[in-house]
């Protein structure tokens, strides 16, 4: 079962680093189009600052699973690699439950705040986009994090890999003997 987890996850994975990089590509895009019309022709548009918003938060959103999925979320990992290998596993079990609980949370939270929002053009009256294109990137991203937190075991395992291989190892070459 763990296995097709890992699948889903690793999927989802390259699906969402995909679209991430193409909205911080749109993100660049949107910018450079909104300065040369302000500043080039004197002519400002009044959508490309809410559009780059939408993409930045939503590459953001999607960007956070990205990140947990790789292991390299903020820890304590000084702290986390000098325990005993079973201590060491309890404790990255413990905290990743705390960021189960908060992706559930905000999982649940941002979805009933993209269905129940009322303000549908809070962005700009003027370039009439909804408010729930932000709302949205919030369960989008929380379910992302669900999604990789499945495979939780696999998670655990590759950042303790990727730990000992960090570890530089000094070795004196003058006594070799090569």
């Amino acid at each position: 079962m763990l296995a097709i987890f890992k699948k889903i996850s690793d999927l989802a994975d390259k699906v969402s680093l995909f679209v991430a990089s193409l909205m911080v590509l749109g993100i660049l895009g949107v910018s450079i189009y909104g300065a040369f019309l302000r500043y080039i022709l004197n002519s400002p548009a009044p959508w490309p600052l809410p559009v780059g918003r939408i993409l930045m938060i939503w590459s953001a959103s999607i960007g956070i699973a990205t990140g947990l999925k790789r292991g390299e979320h903020m820890g304590v990992e000084g702290f986390v690699r000098r325990l005993p290998e079973k201590a060491e596993i309890f404790m990255r079990y413990f905290g990743y439950s705390f960021v189960v609980l908060f992706a559930i949370t905000l999982f649940w939270y941002g979805l009933w705040e993209t269905i129940y929002a009322r303000d549908l053009y809070m962005i700009t009256a003027r370039t009439r986009i909804s408010y729930r294109w932000l709302n949205v990137a919030i369960p989008v991203g929380a379910g992302l994090q669900l999604i990789h937190l499945l495979a939780l075991p696999q998670i655990i395992k590759e950042a303790r890999e990727k730990d000992l291989s960090d570890i530089d190892i000094k070795v004196d070459k003058s006594k070799l003997n090569l």
